[in-house]
């Protein structure tokens, strides 16, 4: 997996998170929904089924708990990749992936915070890239 594959799988993990997290959100507001009374005086059907509120109860935890396992892993993806950065000599490298791949700044933003040009922020980007694969493929993770 090249260095660019790394950072779009950490992108969609965190994305595939934050929508899990308003899914879990979803459930937990339906759960404090309360349901209209049956006041038809109809008994009702003895069913052994989980009530509503228990079901999205339910589903919200199962969804915090799947949430939570994600964002561990997310976590080692992010302090792995942290790692690799961290040992390229060229300052201007470490801080372009990290400003753009875990600060998510535009690249607009990237190239005014560090002073450059757009098309240099692109050039530096690449020999960024070049050398994270280079570690990645002296870590045999390539």
């Amino acid at each position: 997996m090249t260095a660019k594959e790394h950072f779009r799988q950490l992108s969609r993990m965190e994305t595939l998170i934050n929508s899990k997290k308003q899914r879990m959100e979803a459930w937990k507001e339906l759960a404090t929904n309360v349901g209209s009374s049956n006041l038809s005086g109809m008994p009702k059907n003895p069913s052994k089924a989980l009530s509503p509120m228990a079901n999205a109860i339910c589903k919200a935890l199962d969804l915090e708990m799947e949430i939570n396992r994600e964002e561990i892993s997310l976590q080692e993806k992010k302090v792995f990749l942290l790692d690799i950065i961290e040992t390229m000599e060229n300052c201007d490298y470490q801080t372009i992936l990290i400003k753009r791949y875990f600060e998510h700044l535009s690249w607009t933003n990237v190239a005014n915070q560090m002073f450059y040009s757009i098309r240099w922020i692109y050039k530096l980007h690449d020999s960024a890239l070049e050398e994270m694969n280079k570690k990645l493929k002296e870590r045999n993770v390539l």
